[in-house]
């Protein structure tokens, strides 16, 4: 497991931690640079090392929020609720994937998992805020009911939506290929050629090259 501090964003800052395997998951931590306000985005797993983490950027955590319920983005939002006394926020159409993360889990690994206990929700495409800034969100089902993608300004999170020049699965239940091919569009239509696009796993590319590389996939 690994943990880089990919720079600064105008108002944040924004660190991954790359998870264990089977997963290798990208977790991130953004920090409203002003406020020290800072949430966890998909933790996926290895508690302990993100929680390390988190204390290493010396800010005030204020929530987990959650771009999809699959349990390689959630395994640790449990210990982490616990240990920092925060909730998890998603999009209210995630609930149902979020309570069969147990389950899925158990499927692909034979191992249970304990999810998180503090989900609060948040309809439609409802903005969120961090240390008083506001972060755009884009409801794009398709890979999962509820599943959303996160814009910072000069970066945004797509969860498992789009990686660099590929798409999330459409095969686990929820999963809606029409949907997914619908969604990413749409939300490529909403961010600057030089937003910096990071994924939930693998590296990150800029919207014009997600955009360029879209028109051969359609």
């Amino acid at each position: 497991m690994s943990v880089h501090h990919l720079g600064e964003f105008g108002d944040f800052s924004l660190t991954v931690v790359v998870t264990s395997p089977p997963w290798y998951e990208n977790a991130y931590i953004v920090r409203h640079r002003a406020s020290g306000q800072l949430v966890v985005v998909d933790p996926g797993g290895d508690a302990e090392r993100i929680l390390a983490a988190v204390s290493a950027e010396n800010g005030t955590p204020v929530a987990i929020w959650l771009t999809h319920g699959h349990p390689d983005h959630l395994g640790a939002a449990g210990a982490i609720e616990d240990a920092l006394d925060i909730d998890t926020i998603a999009h209210q159409d995630e609930l149902p994937v979020i309570a069969a993360a147990g389950d899925l889990a158990r499927s692909f690994t034979g191992e249970s998992m304990s999810g998180p206990r503090r989900v609060r929700t948040f309809a439609d495409e409802s903005p969120l805020t961090l240390g008083g800034a506001e972060v755009a969100v884009t409801h794009t089902p398709g890979h999962t009911p509820g599943g959303v993608c996160f814009d910072f300004g000069g970066f945004a999170l797509t969860g498992d939506t789009l990686f660099r020049q590929g798409v999330g699965r459409t095969d686990l239940p929820g999963g809606s290929e029409e949907k997914l091919w619908q969604s990413i569009p749409r939300f490529l239509g909403r961010v600057s050629d030089d937003t910096v696009l990071f994924s939930g796993h693998g590296p990150e590319w800029r919207a014009a090259d997600a955009r360029r590389w879209w028109k051969f996939m359609v």
